[in-house]
């Protein structure tokens, strides 16, 4: 079992959690920014230091798996798990930073929904994550990624409209192709999301 493993490997949990609340804010504050465009640099601001302390977080966790020789669990699972976090937090940075660019005033109801359910996202992946560190609850776990799977293909329904309806109703060229990135970039966090849930279902089926 995990819980029998050397003292130093809690360290790669205490990193996995530490991550993962902050992909929770960051994702929760793109949702608030959507919502609040008036202060959009705010927000933007917030989103690029969470970004930054997550980066510390990934940089320690590699610095630590180069240096263990016994770990948790497989070490390119380890290296997949922190970089695929890593990834959906850099996609809400790079999102967030496109309103300013853009000089975008508005958010349409099928990006707000989509940033919604990266939020949801990411509290199942907190759910998940936090169990890790004994498996006792591994049904728990699973249940948490099969959520993430149920998320992803509304998000996929979602995506699908708010596309529909740009080609239907958007006629600036400019404005709906900054949309449309707008789009992907929100969907290809939960995407990411679904590639960590991924990887820890194979976590749990192994060491389970």
């Amino acid at each position: 079992m995990l819980k029998r493993f050397l003292p130093i490997q809690h360290k790669f949990f205490d990193l996995f959690q530490k991550t993962v609340d902050i992909f929770a804010l960051t994702s929760t504050e793109f949702h608030t920014l959507l919502l609040d465009l008036k202060n959009c640099q705010t927000h933007v601001d917030a989103i690029a230091t969470y970004e930054s302390q997550a980066d510390t977080l990934v940089h320690t966790t590699f610095g630590l798996l180069h240096k263990t020789f016994i770990t948790p669990f497989d070490r390119h699972d380890i290296h997949q798990l922190i970089s695929k976090l890593d990834d959906a937090l850099d996609l809400i940075n790079r999102c967030a930073q496109r309103f300013p660019l853009y000089n975008l005033k508005d958010a349409t109801q099928e990006m707000v929904e989509l940033a919604r359910l990266s939020v949801e996202c990411a509290k199942l992946l907190k759910e998940a994550i936090y169990r890790l560190h004994t498996l006792e609850k591994s049904t728990d776990i699973l249940k948490a990624c099969d959520d993430i799977d149920d998320v992803e293909n509304k998000a996929h329904v979602i995506l699908l409209t708010g596309e529909k309806n740009l080609f239907l109703k958007e006629t600036d060229f400019k404005h709906f192709f900054k949309l449309k990135e707008i789009y992907s970039r929100t969907k290809d966090v939960i995407n990411k999301c679904q590639d960590v849930s991924n990887i820890i279902k194979g976590i749990v089926l192994e060491y389970s």
